[in-house]
Parts: C-alpha cells; sequence; structure tokens
C-alpha cells in the first residue's frame, strides 16, 4: 500500500471510530515524483461533467461517489492498466477526502495521479497529486514525460525537522517544507531524484531545452 493510500486510511479510520468525518482528511506531503511513481495512472484531461453514482449498493446513502466524465489529452503512466480514461471516482463525502474542484477550475486542464480500484476504476481523492496543468514547471512537465518513471527506485523523505538523515545510499532528503511555508519550492518544481550510476541516489536538476 502506498504512503498516501496509508494516510488516507488511517484518517477515515480515526474519523470512523471517533466520528467528524468532515475533519477525517490528513495528507502527507508529497514530492510529485513520489506521486507519479506510487500511482497506478498518471493522465493530463479536463472534468467535462460530473454526477453521482452509487457504486456499493446502499440504501442509506453511503455507498454514493462521484464520478467525473473526463476529455483525456495524454497518458504519462498505467498504459497497461487503462488504455484512455472516461471516467474517474472520488468519495462523494469530503470527509472521506473526496476531491472536488472548484468553480474557478471546472474548465482547467488537470494533471491527474490516480489508484486502479475494484472493476477497473480510476479512484482519486484530495490526497492524489492533482494540480493545474499550467501551474507546473517546466522541470516538473519534464519528469513527467522522461525522468520520474526511471528512478521509482529511488525514494524522497520529507525532512520536517532538523536534524534529518539518510536512511539508504539510494534516498533524497527532501527539505523545502523546512525553509518555505510550503513543500512546492525549489526541490518539488526543479529537480528529482534520480540514479548516480551506481546504488546511490541523489538530487538532480531538471533542465529544459531552454535552460540546457
Amino acid at each position: 500500500m502506498s504512503f498516501q493510500w496509508c494516510v488516507l486510511f488511517s484518517s477515515v479510520l480515526v474519523a470512523l471510530l471517533f466520528g467528524g468525518l468532515t475533519e477525517a482528511c490528513s495528507c502527507g506531503p508529497q514530492h510529485p515524483q513520489t506521486a507519479f511513481c506510487n500511482s497506478d495512472v498518471v493522465i493530463r484531461g479536463k472534468i467535462v461533467s460530473s454526477e453521482e453514482v452509487d457504486l456499493e449498493n446502499r440504501t442509506d446513502g453511503t455507498g454514493l461517489w462521484l464520478r467525473y466524465e473526463i476529455k483525456q489529452t495524454k497518458m504519462y503512466k498505467g498504459f497497461e492498466s487503462v488504455s484512455d480514461v472516461q471516467y474517474i471516482y472520488t468519495p462523494h463525502d469530503g470527509g472521506l477526502c473526496g476531491f472536488v474542484p472548484s468553480d474557478a477550475t471546472k474548465q482547467t486542464e488537470f494533471l491527474f495521479s490516480g489508484m486502479v480500484t475494484a472493476g477497473g476504476r480510476l479512484t482519486v481523492t484530495v490526497c492524489s497529486f492533482i494540480q493545474p496543468w499550467k501551474k507546473l514547471s517546466p522541470a516538473q512537465r519534464k519528469g513527467l514525460m522522461h525522468t520520474y518513471k526511471h528512478n521509482c527506485d529511488c525514494r524522497i523523505t520529507p525532512c520536517n525537522s532538523i536534524p534529518c538523515e539518510l536512511s539508504t545510499e539510494a534516498e533524497c532528503l527532501w527539505t523545502d517544507g523546512l525553509f518555505s511555508r510550503g513543500w512546492d519550492h525549489v526541490q518539488a518544481r526543479q529537480y528529482a531524484c534520480v540514479h548516480q550510476g551506481d546504488a546511490t541516489c541523489s538530487w538532480a536538476v531538471q533542465k529544459t531545452a531552454r535552460q540546457a
């Protein structure tokens, strides 16, 4: 089970035990490379429409999901799982970490990363890496096209407080959160954790054609 789904499952379990579903979601930081590697499918596309669907045939309304019809423009990962994504599913209840785009972004082209669940459904939550395409940096786009998929056995570990230590040589410490108010900073936007020709991994800036 991936890190993002472990955090999500734990949050929902706590909510079910103690109540307060509206406060259930707690997502740990994910570097775009980690999100790519941990996801079954990564695509780019627009939301065309949405509707409520009952996937669990429950009579109390708790089995409702939101189904988004997607106009896919490109697939980056998941060719062996699905050939073309027509729908994305997310929990209907926001307290169960359902993804609901704002009205201002409904016509926006997004990068979606998700997991393939029962019935071959692509499922996303607020803990999935979902970003407006226009907000991704050129280095992140290069990572999606080339770098990330070739370095999935390099581990990126968020450094939340000093001191931070490497547990293996195939690991990169992610320190954006130490030096800014969020994790979407230099290492997330400009770097990938890559192999160095042996058993080690280290940060490498992702130069695009214009920067080279």
